[in-house]
């Protein structure tokens, strides 16, 4: 075994901490010693007082992070926007608008769970239940935020161009990733990219570029911890309530709709239904159908990707040189790992990573904080280990092309939360035969991102007369141009680097 690696590392579960603000109380039990002092423990107290822990506790807490966030459902549930939204929008609400907006994960996870239909025809049935059955006046695709996300990610990455060795930037979409910055590793902070997640920028975008404090924002997300993201002091105002999508499959059971048997004009084009209820008011909602496309890369945002993207183009725009650029993919140890790779005549130029689950963090945090000048300690592990991994013969893992990874010597690095990234967020369905079976959910997550890819990022986009309607990737440039002098979009980010500021205002301005 590695000498930094310990055996509590091995275990991806994150335990509660003892630090937590609400314990559970119980009362002592006492101890008393019998005639022949054997020592016998008191019965405990059946009635045990119950304990109830909130948003706001568990937000102001510095000691757990925990896989499931069921108990923090206070403000942020189905039951929730039920009773905010249908009770009193028909007494108190009348002038209130509901603003939907949906990830692309939810919709292919909902798709397939409603007798395998096609995303479109799942769009379809969705904004027509949504607006005759909860009088949605504007819902939307989550594209538009994902898109001013990536265009922010590579603007902040082109200004802090990283020196040879520096440590890689890392992404702040993942709530569940910063919530764990936050609480347990605060030295990763100022590494992350001060950029808002797509969740709260669609948000931002509605409420700041409508202007009416009338908007009541409903996100559906594929995971529990974006609960958590809109629930912050700095982000309750851009979203009003999230609920998943085993929510949504509840809530429609609850309220009796037969999402399949549901009439719906299914003869017409998707894109009817999507500029029906498109705000196109607002400029960067222009393209009706823009919002419920995606972009390349991958299915939990494409970040990594993007940024070579980008920097592919930088350097081919006016390449006028025998130089050879091209980009290039390796696979990293397991699955949740992979390297994209800007090559020029064979040599890395530009490198970024996409780095999924709480084993592959761990690891990643365990190096970053190996390389702290500050601690010698761990200098002298990792010769130690250095030495270890020369005797074996192997001072690397490699990909399965034979090329070296590491993404810790990227540029930058892309990191969910969950394995297999947002794909497999908790909060979408999966068949009852993958709960305990990890061979089943890998095949059934390989065939939500086949789905991803076919269904998603094949639909038509409208594009201006000056964009070549076939260049996906100058649709998308012009996109976060526009986006850029737009001036419907809010504060997206903060230049704040106080590190002892609130933690969230340094990661991210969510």
């Amino acid at each position: 075994m590695s000498a930094i690696l310990s055996e509590e590392d091995l275990n991806d579960f994150i335990s509660p901490g003892t630090a937590c603000i609400k314990p559970i109380k119980n009362k002592q039990t006492q101890i008393e010693k019998t005639k022949d002092n054997e020592l016998e423990v008191g019965k405990e107290d059946v009635d045990l007082e119950k304990v109830s822990i909130s948003l706001q506790d568990c937000l102001a807490c510095s000691g757990c992070i925990t896989s499931s966030e069921e108990l923090l459902l206070s403000k942020q549930s189905a039951k929730v926007f039920l009773d905010s939204w249908m009770n009193e929008n028909s007494i108190k609400n009348q002038d209130r608008i509901l603003a939907v907006s949906i990830s692309p994960q939810c919709r292919i996870s909902l798709s397939k769970y409603f007798n395998d239909i096609t995303v479109s025809e799942f769009d379809k049935r969705f904004l027509t239940i949504m607006h005759e059955k909860f009088g949605a006046t504007y819902i939307v695709g989550t594209q538009i935020g994902r898109e001013i996300a990536i265009e922010q990610m590579i603007d902040k990455l082109d200004k802090c161009a990283t020196p040879t060795g520096a440590l890689p930037k890392l992404s702040s979409v993942c709530p569940g990733f910063v919530l764990y910055c936050e609480k347990t590793n605060p030295t990763l902070l100022p590494h992350l990219l001060n950029v808002k997640s797509p969740q709260q920028i669609t948000g931002s975008v509605l409420k700041n570029g409508l202007r009416s404090n009338k908007i009541y924002h409903l996100s559906i997300m594929p995971c529990f911890d974006k609960k958590l993201e809109a629930s912050r002091e700095d982000g309750e105002n851009e979203v009003d309530c999230v609920i998943t999508p085993k929510e949504v499959v509840n809530m429609f059971a609850d309220l009796n709709i037969d999402f399949n048997a549901y009439p719906v004009v299914l003869d017409k084009d998707a894109e009817v239904f999507y500029k029906k209820f498109n705000p196109s008011m607002l400029k960067v909602f222009s393209d009706p159908v823009r919002s419920w496309c995606s972009n390349e890369g991958s299915s939990s945002g494409g970040y990594a990707y993007q940024y070579i993207l980008h920097e592919f183009k930088k350097y081919t725009e006016n390449n006028t040189s025998d130089e050879l650029y091209s980009i290039e993919t390796v696979h990293g140890k397991n699955n949740d790992i992979k390297e994209y790779r800007l090559m020029k005549n064979g040599e890395i130029v530009k490198c970024s990573c996409e780095l999924y689950g709480f084993r592959n963090i761990q690891n990643m945090v365990r190096k970053f904080t190996l390389k702290s000048p500050a601690n010698k300690i761990n200098k002298k592990l990792v010769k130690l280990n250095t030495r270890l991994n020369r005797l074996k013969g192997t001072t690397t893992n490699t990909a399965t092309s034979g090329v070296k990874v590491d993404p810790f010597k990227s540029d930058f690095i892309e990191v969910m939360a969950c394995p297999s990234g947002c794909i497999n967020g908790g909060g979408l369905i999966f068949p009852e035969q993958t709960d305990n079976n990890a061979k089943r959910r890998t095949l059934y997550i390989k065939e939500l991102n086949k789905r991803y890819e076919e269904q998603l990022k094949n639909l038509p986009l409208i594009v201006k007369d000056d964009i070549n309607k076939h260049d996906k990737h100058a649709y998308y440039e012009y996109t976060f141009k526009s986006v850029k002098d737009s001036k419907d979009v809010g504060d997206i980010s903060s230049d704040n680097n106080n590190l002892n500021a609130n933690p969230l205002d340094v990661a991210s301005k969510w």
